[in-house]
């Protein structure tokens, strides 16, 4: 199954109203990397270490980033941590974002939300060399990786969707719309 944009869908879900407390909201603005990681993961635990019984607001608006730190961030939450999260995504919720949105056991959209869906890439520093076994483990780790992401996203979309259909939305650089992200089961709703 691939979705282009296109094909927005014409029904839309209710938009949900949601107040969110200033003093226990966190912002996620920007890359998936270890900074960003490490200072939500902070105050997290500072919001939590401060009242359990309370949720916590992450507003995410990210490009995405190393999957990696995004699915360790997703670990973290759901194995370890497991604060009364609610995430909030504004604006760009691309690629490792999805995976940093998705660790809410409540999640909201904002009404001109997208979200990106893309396979697993690389960058290289200029001028470095790397031998064909280094370039098949490098390979080896994305496909991993990419199989990881779809099956997070498959969960999170309560199963709506299979993982082999999220990699398939990789592969063709699927984006959703806030309420098209509603209708997979990705988002509980979009505020008003």
């Amino acid at each position: 199954m691939v979705i282009t944009t296109t094909e927005i869908t014409k029904q839309k879900a209710a938009p949900a109203k949601l107040v969110v407390n200033p003093d226990r909201a966190i912002h996620w603005l920007g890359t998936v990397n270890y900074d960003s990681a490490q200072n939500v993961t902070a105050d997290i635990k500072q919001l939590v270490k401060e009242d359990p019984k309370e949720h916590v607001d992450l507003i995410i608006s990210s490009p995405g980033g190393a999957s990696g730190i995004a699915m360790s961030f997703y670990d973290t939450m759901k194995l370890l941590y497991k604060p009364r999260l609610r995430t909030i995504g504004s604006g760009d919720v691309d690629s490792s974002g999805i995976i940093i949105f998705l660790t809410g056991a409540k999640r909201y959209l904002t009404p001109h939300t997208t979200l990106l869906f893309h396979l697993a890439g690389r960058t290289f520093e200029s001028g470095k060399r790397f031998s064909t076994a280094e370039m098949e483990c490098s390979l080896k780790e994305d496909k991993l990786k990419d199989y990881y992401y779809a099956c997070i996203v498959a969960e999170g979309s309560g199963n709506r969707l299979l993982p082999q259909e999220v990699l398939d939305m990789m592969a063709a650089g699927t984006v959703l719309t806030a309420h098209e992200a509603v209708e997979y089961g990705l988002a509980d709703a979009v505020i008003e």
